[in-house]
């Protein structure tokens, strides 16, 4: 029994991981758009979308041993991290990060508090997952309504749809890391019966503190805070020689080697059981994260620049409150985040005349993350929800075929203490969804459409709403221009509404070192985008260049105010028109293909520009130009592979943004496969950042005082039957 909606790309995926054959697991390295995209109606390749999409599973998932969602992505073209030190990192698509971005776990929201700030946990840990889908630009209607810059949908394969092999099957895996004392370990146990199939699967994960090249601090930071500590000198000789006295003291303490306070500890597991027949499945499956990390020092202070009050002219009073201010900074930051999650999916096959196949798919949970500051807790974030997803593939209609669904999510958020800078909201969303295609010759016609219905409640007696609707649509084009080309075009217009953040936000903000106010007139935020790509797939040479340009009427941004309120600066959401456009490049070509071996030569690029088209200034944290090119070999029982990353440095710079410094990245891989028995294993060992070089991610808000890691070898041993 196969599923009718592409879902059934699952088992594919995990069939090439758990296979006990000799051949080496090389799938990932023959072509760049092998896998099938789970979130299409239908089974198709990628280079059968007009929307441009990456899919990670099999090997590419093994040789980028990430502690973050954001870290796993982040060397997709297009794609970045929002990093806020290894605990935090969500995915940034072509400049844009939290409500642009949505992010799915088998296709249902994550119900979490990811995108309130950049310092919250996406809610998941990347170690035994199966496959990531990531779908670039507006067009992800299907996928969520505020997903103007894309989405990614972390598949989990829990809940089986198809029947697995019979007996026991699975893999446990163990990995180690020197330069933050890592030690990961997992364990996935699958299994059928008749009609049933079982799974389970358990994690541990624990990190110390990162090793870092240099100082906590950029160059361009410390000279910055070296400029503005010489021009507030004292006049008095005293405050001077107190003031260099400080100023070396400062110097001394100054984190270098070791990023402080950057360090993780995550476990997890789930249960899964379905019943598999000949007309359908359904199953059920229950999960738990938690995960602690530390956030860096830096990254909830004031930004530089800020002065203590200046009503204090005493040098007593202002000695006492520098004091005061050293001991809160003191204080390390970190976070105890839990989720529990339930999920229930299923598919019948033609369950009435007019569909082919029904298929649904419910999923709650519940989320806390606990802010301490020190041993006391700053601030308690809760959301609780669930979110239910119905799709019909019905019959075709003359020459179209395609799929219609619904879904209906509510949110209830809460936020308790100092941090508390939204207040407790439920968010209801009903949305409805169309898909339709048609194939004549050698076009492929894709027509999309979505519908998002929100209401937001704020549940603090004041009687605030807000009521609104958004309609997206979009227009894709699939053409064979020869036998090894394709050319796909996607127009699309999507509206997102607005969220309980940018309508109601009004507090201090740390994570964004920000006092936060929202504003309860804005409107729908509208974005007409094109993509145009162009594919090669052939023997030789295969891979993907993609231009693309997004325009925005009501780009809704943070406008800082020049007030100040706690020590930070006053930002009020406000709306603009906005242009982002770019180019996105992936390639391999194919240099031996025999039986004796594989070898592949790999390059791409990534490059975005994005401006306020009122008034010609950039965007904030707008990633770089970056190039890369490697090699992927294997032959028998060995691979190996290496790759480096330049990253340009940042000059296309919002006001009151520092620049960021070019930097390189080299990571390199190699691997050995041998059968035992009736037991497969895996050897890796993998190095990143091998020339040690300092290198900070113009998307982090961290970026001045967090550097990404230095040199790390990671060797890890599977084990699968």
């Amino acid at each position: 029994m196969k599923s009718l909606f592409a879902t059934i790309s699952l088992s594919v995926a995990f069939t090439a991981f758990a296979q006990h054959t000799h051949d080496h697991p090389d799938s990932d390295h023959l072509h760049l758009e092998k896998f099938e995209v789970s979130t299409h109606p239908y089974a198709r390749s990628q280079h059968e979308i007009a929307q441009p999409t990456s899919v990670l599973g099999g090997q590419a998932l093994e040789t980028r041993p990430a502690l973050n969602l954001g870290e796993l992505v982040a060397q997709e073209p297009g794609v970045n991290s929002s990093y806020f030190g290894p605990g935090a990192g969500r995915p940034v698509i072509r400049g844009m990060a939290g409500p642009r971005v949505a992010v799915l776990q088998n296709g249902s929201d994550m119900i979490d508090a990811s995108t309130i700030s950049p310092d919250h946990a996406v809610s998941l840990d990347p170690l035994l997952i199966e496959r990531v889908e990531i779908t670039r630009g507006p067009a992800a209607l299907l996928q969520g309504g505020s997903a103007i810059g894309g989405a990614v949908n972390v598949v989990t394969h829990r809940i089986h749809a198809t029947q697995p092999p019979s007996g026991v099957h699975g893999r446990i895996e163990g990995r180690v890391g020197d330069s933050d004392d890592e030690r990961s370990g997992g364990l996935v146990l699958e299994g059928g019966l008749e009609n049933m199939a079982w799974h389970l699967d358990a994690f541990n994960r624990e990190t110390g503190n990162i090793e870092i090249p240099g100082f906590a601090e950029s160059v361009t930071l410390r000279r910055l805070e070296a400029l503005e500590e010489h021009e507030e000198e004292h006049h008095d000789e005293d405050e001077d020689e107190h003031h260099e006295e400080d100023e070396e003291y400062h110097e001394d303490e100054e984190a270098f080697g070791t990023l402080p306070n950057s360090w993780v500890e995550s476990s997890g597991g789930a249960a899964g059981l379905s019943w598999i027949g000949d007309r359908g499945y359904i199953g059920a499956s229950f999960s738990f994260f938690d995960t602690r990390y530390g956030i860096p020092p830096g990254a909830h202070s004031h930004e530089h620049g800020d002065e203590h009050d200046a009503e204090h002219d005493e040098e007593e009073e202002h000695h006492d409150e520098e004091e005061h201010h050293e001991e809160e900074e003191e204080e390390f930051v970190s976070i105890d985040l839990e989720q529990r999650r339930f999920e229930i999916e299923g598919e019948l096959h033609e369950p009435f005349a007019g569909l082919q196949a029904l298929q649904w798919h419910w999923a709650w949970a519940h989320y806390e993350h606990t802010e301490f500051e020190g041993a006391e807790v700053g601030t308690v974030f809760a959301n609780g929800g669930h979110d239910l997803r119905i799709d019909a593939l019905h019959t075709p209609w003359g020459d179209w075929q395609g799929a219609f669904g619904a879904e209906w999510s509510i949110s209830d958020f809460d936020a308790v203490g100092a941090e508390a800078f939204v207040p407790p909201t439920e968010t209801e969303t009903v949305s409805f969804m169309l898909f339709e295609e048609l194939e004549r010759g050698p076009t492929i016609w894709q027509l999309s459409a979505r519908m998002d219905a929100q209401s937001i409640d704020v549940s603090d007696g004041s009687g605030r709403t807000a009521d609104g609707t958004g309609w997206a649509t979009s227009l894709g084009i699939v053409h064979d221009l020869e036998e090894a080309w394709k050319l796909s075009t996607s127009l699309s217009f999507t509206e997102r509404l607005p969220l309980a953040q940018e309508l109601f936000a009004d507090g201090p903000h740390i994570g964004t070192n920000a006092f936060e106010v929202g504003n309860a007139a804005l409107d729908n935020e509208r974005s007409l985008g094109l993509d145009m790509s162009l594919h090669r797939e052939s023997e030789l040479l295969s891979g993907t260049l993609t231009g693309f340009v997004n325009k925005f009427d009501g780009y809704i941004y943070e406008n800082p105010t020049g007030a100040e309120e706690d020590g930070l600066p006053v930002y009020e959401f406000a709306q603009r028109n906005a242009r982002f456009y770019g180019v996105e490049a992936q390639g391999m070509l194919h240099l031996v293909q025999s039986e004796s071996g594989h070898l592949d030569l790999t390059f791409g690029m990534d490059f975005v520009h994005a401006e306020n088209e009122t008034d010609g200034t950039y965007l904030p944290r707008t990633p770089p130009w970056r190039w890369r090119t490697g090699f992927t070999w294997h032959r028998g029982p060995w691979r190996a592979g290496s790759e480096i990353v330049f990253a340009e440095g940042a000059d296309r710079l919002a006001p009151g943004e520092l620049r960021t410094n070019a930097y390189e990245l080299w990571s390199a891989y190699a691997g050995y496969r041998f059968i035992a028995g009736k037991t497969t294993w895996d050897l890796m060992l993998r190095g990143s950042n091998l020339t040690d070089s300092e290198a900070r991610l113009h998307t982090s808000f961290l970026k001045d005082v967090a550097p990404l890691p230095g040199r790390k070898i990671t060797a890890s041993v599977r084990m699968s039957f």
